[in-house]
């Protein structure tokens, strides 16, 4: 199914969700990440156990929104993008980079959970082990996603400096048209 975005009908909605999914995903990836690095500070206990359990759930939820978003985006059209054409390859170089990274970066933290022998519950529901347990492995895959996760705020940099050098600079309608419309 393919719309045409222009200003109103299917298309203000198309642009609406995918804005919705977009800043729903920077609010989740800041409270996961808030609450990975203020783990430390807890003392081992219950505090620190629910703060575990959250940044995973947040994880999950991370994982659905991003399968949800390429779902979303091979359904719809695409808006024609603003910029220089050399910029172009860049952009697109560092969005798909960005996809990868929210859907491998989840997918190692549920499987370092399932080789730690515990299991993930999303919602209460439990859901399926991606690994056996393994020391090793949960070693390796830990490393991984933590090398992942500083990757992603890596990408996370690049595309917010990206949006404000068209504010500032070029002078176009791009964090416009990304944060309203």
């Amino acid at each position: 199914m393919t719309h045409a975005v222009t200003p109103g009908g299917d298309g203000m909605v198309l642009h609406l969700v995918t804005r919705v999914i977009h800043w729903l995903t920077v609010m989740m990836l800041v409270g996961s990440f808030a609450i990975v690095w203020s783990i430390g500070w807890l003392p081992a206990g219950p505090a620190r156990v629910q703060a575990v359990g959250l940044h995973r759930t947040i994880g999950m939820l991370v994982l659905v929104v991003t399968v949800l978003r390429l779902l979303w985006w091979l359904a719809s059209q695409r808006t024609p993008r603003i910029g220089m054409s050399p910029w172009r390859w860049a952009a697109g170089v560092v969005h798909t980079a960005l996809l990868c990274s929210l859907l491998i970066t989840p997918l190692l933290g549920w499987t370092y959970t399932n080789a730690r022998g515990h299991t993930l519950l999303l919602f209460g529901i439990r859901l399926p082990s991606l690994i056996f347990k393994d020391r090793y492995f949960a070693r390796v895959a830990i490393e991984t996603h933590e090398f992942m996760a500083y990757a992603l705020l890596t990408l996370i940099s690049a595309h917010v400096a990206a949006a404000l050098w068209h504010h500032f600079v070029l002078h176009d309608a791009t964090l416009k048209r990304m944060w309203r419309g």
